[in-house]
């Protein structure tokens, strides 16, 4: 008996299916729906606005790899953003 992943379908309460790299290096990076989560791949700083809010920014400084922030991230800035990072999705 294995475990059928189609079975229990995509949303919040499961894990990602999906994922890529998120580049900052030029400009702010926009999240999209799909985005469940935004893990860190290279130690360093984030600076970013959870989605679902206008304005105002969340700074981590000195994230360790593995770190997965505690809020959805909307938008993540260049300026204040040095770790890599990349998504967790559906």
């Amino acid at each position: 008996m294995g475990f059928n992943r189609d079975e229990y379908g995509a949303g919040l309460m499961t894990f990602g299916r999906k994922g890529g790299a998120i580049d900052v290096s030029s400009s702010d990076a926009e999240l999209g729906e799909s985005v469940k989560a935004v893990v860190v791949t290279a130690e360093g700083t984030v600076s970013y606005r959870p989605c679902g809010e206008a304005d105002g920014t969340i700074d981590f400084g000195s994230l360790p790899v593995g770190y997965v922030l505690p809020h959805i991230p909307g938008v993540i800035f260049t300026s204040g953003t040095t770790a890599e990072l990349a998504t967790v999705e559906d």
